[in-house]
């Protein structure tokens, strides 16, 4: 209590800088949805929701975290070719406690944070639970291009002229998330500029973690693995996307298909940017945007990337309670 009172009662400047931080992200996030929710049909989201069919939402949600799995054990499998020993069950709980935290922490990254720090507390190298971990968001960001570029090839000659700079982005995005591996000269350009980035000291902290990165390029192998495992995970996870749609009725054909391999990651790269609650608002008004041109109406696109959010954090949720279980044992 004493401590308590002890307590100064302005904040220090870190904490008022986070505190504002946060009231601006749900200001933001409450203003959107609240602009969305007044262009959309309540009553039809209602009678949608209503109407679901209860076996393809389940079947999303198994499929959903099948792919969390699966993202598991590529983030498994990297750790321990970079040479962190963990096991199965250990990797199994923080992946899960930081797909939790994912859903809470700026730009969809912080779960990672948390991961590495669960890693590093058992005596690992941090640098190098950070390289690994980059490493598998490397992948996954390659792979879910790479998809969306495929399918995005399949419809430039079917319908509108914009998917060729859709294209051109999904392009842009791959060649920094892998270039530097494939490609010795970005690699070394990336280097040198590192090296010149003396403040707060992170030149030598990316230089470690680049150090711990080397190793994958003699391990071309495995990186060609994973990157087709990382492609299954990516295509699950926009195949959640689509069983929630077809659970609200939406109607898939070959084309809608495809498009929802282009606009789902076009949906995910815009939420990197820590605007609103874990992309809440971002997420439903551009899918409104993007997947008219799949002909689907607003209220339907609107409820059915709220509900796979939903899906989401309930999938989290496991994570959640290995969160609790740990805390309730450190207490004990």
């Amino acid at each position: 209590m004493s401590e308590a009172l002890a307590e100064p009662a302005v904040p220090p400047p870190s904490r008022a800088r986070a505190v504002l931080r946060w009231t601006l992200k749900i200001a933001v996030t409450v203003l959107l949805m609240a602009f969305l929710l007044r262009r959309i049909s309540l009553a039809e989201l209602e009678s949608l929701v209503r109407g679901m069919d209860r076996v393809l939402l389940a079947s999303a949600i198994a499929i959903f975290f099948l792919s969390n799995v699966a993202g598991w054990l590529q983030w498994h499998v990297l750790l321990r070719a970079g040479g962190v020993t963990l096991s199965r069950r250990e990797s199994f709980r923080f992946y899960f406690v930081g797909l939790f935290f994912n859903n809470f922490l700026p730009a969809n990254i912080g779960g990672d944070v948390v991961k590495v720090l669960d890693v590093t507390r058992l005596g690992a190298d941090p640098y190098r639970v950070i390289a690994v971990t980059l490493l598998d968001r490397l992948l996954g960001v390659f792979s879910l291009c790479l998809l969306a570029a495929i399918a995005d090839l399949m419809l430039i000659g079917e319908t509108r002229a914009h998917y060729l700079a859709y294209l051109l982005i999904f392009i842009a995005c791959m060649i920094p998330a892998i270039g530097f591996y494939f490609f010795r000269p970005l690699g070394n350009l990336l280097r040198r500029g590192v090296v010149k980035l003396h403040l707060f000291g992170i030149n030598r902290r990316a230089s470690s973690i680049l150090n711990h990165l080397s190793p994958f390029k003699g391990q071309r192998q495995l990186v060609a693995q994973l990157v087709g495992f990382s492609m299954v995970i990516q295509a699950l996870r926009v195949v959640t996307h689509v069983l929630v749609g077809m659970a609200l009725g939406i109607h898939v054909d070959a084309i809608v298909l495809c498009q929802f391999f282009v606009f789902i990651p076009l949906l995910s790269l815009a939420m990197i940017p820590p605007i609103t609650i874990n992309g809440l608002g971002i997420r439903e008004g551009l899918g409104i945007v993007l997947f008219a041109a799949a002909g689907i109406g607003r209220t339907d696109a609107f409820a059915m990337e709220f509900l796979t959010f939903v899906i989401s954090v309930a999938v989290s949720l496991v994570g959640f309670a290995f969160f609790l279980s740990r805390r309730a044992g450190f207490r004990a």
